[in-house]
């Protein structure tokens, strides 16, 4: 009988000491294991939702941009292919953009409408890179000032959660897909120097009228990045772009959530058969796509 109290009294301390050592992970090892982890992927999914809002005033007009955007996909780095598919909502007018996306069999597919387009690939490492998110979502939280503020359960699963923001040069890039997002939707005519890629910022009026935080939830088990949330604001004004202009105000908001799962899971991504010809070239895309609701490069 003492000898099984022993027993149980030396599995309890071995207990409250792993409990000690997890608590006691520092963000820098948590970042190095995550990266790794990162590296050693085979499978997944993923679902993405991002809110985009803009506010456009100047003397004589005050109007508002809403829309929503519903992304998800699947990743298989073990037979190199990828799928995405994604919905634009214009929260207003209830206009839907849909769009679709696979890379099977070393080319690309996209599909916008009911239309197909294939795109040859050349370089297919280079290709499973765009498909493969993870390590350029590790690669944001490597560069961003992070504090483990706790432990969460997050779809059963034990979870460090990371808050902070990322590192000024990624905040400027984050600001300018913003800015570029807000002026296509925009009643006010686009500077020519943003036009021409000349316009220079005032660099600390927009770190004073912009602000992003990152929310991360990390599993313990393995280290693999579970969710991350992106939430960034904006507010622009002749002044902070440096430009002589009747005065304006456009203030962006861009609340984005990106939940990964089903890590080393079977997958089976197969073209339709309506993508494999005939192919028509893409025309009139709107540029919403290539800006709104993500922040990768």
């Amino acid at each position: 009988m003492k000898f099984s109290q022993s027993i149980i009294i030396m599995l309890a301390i071995l207990a409250a000491a792993t409990v000690v050592s997890a608590q006691t992970v520092s963000i820098d090892q948590l970042k190095q294991m995550s990266e790794k982890s990162a590296g050693n992927l085979t499978t997944y999914t993923y679902t993405r939702s991002a809110n985009s809002d803009f506010i456009f005033t100047n003397a004589s007009l005050k109007t508002e941009f809403d829309a929503y955007k519903a992304t998800k996909g699947q990743v298989d780095l073990v037979n190199k292919s990828g799928w995405w598919s994604s919905n634009l909502t214009d929260e207003e007018s209830r206009n839907i953009l849909n769009w679709e996306g696979y890379f099977v069999g070393s080319s690309e597919y996209w599909k916008q409408g009911q239309n197909w387009t294939k795109f040859p690939v050349n370089d297919t490492a280079r290709m499973m890179q765009n498909y493969n998110e993870i390590p350029g979502e590790v690669n944001l939280l490597k560069y961003s000032n992070l504090k483990i503020v706790g432990s969460e359960k997050f779809q059963g699963e034990d979870t460090y959660k990371l808050v902070g923001s990322p590192f000024e040069f990624i905040c400027k890039g984050i600001c300018g897909l913003q800015l570029l997002s807000a002026y296509i939707e925009s009643p006010l005519p686009m500077p020519e120097k943003l036009k021409n890629g000349t316009l220079e910022f005032n660099t600390t009026s927009l770190e004073n009228n912009s602000h992003t935080v990152l929310t991360a939830w990390v599993s313990k088990d393995k280290y693999l990045l579970k969710r991350l949330d992106i939430n960034s604001s904006l507010t622009v004004t002749p002044k902070i772009l440096n430009i002589s202009s009747p005065d304006f105000k456009i203030v962006s908001t861009l609340n984005e959530s990106t939940v990964y799962d089903n890590f080393g899971s079977h997958l089976n991504i197969v073209l339709p058969k309506e993508a494999q010809g005939p192919y028509s070239p893409i025309k009139g895309t709107d540029w919403r796509w290539a800006v709104f609701g993500s922040i990768r490069p």
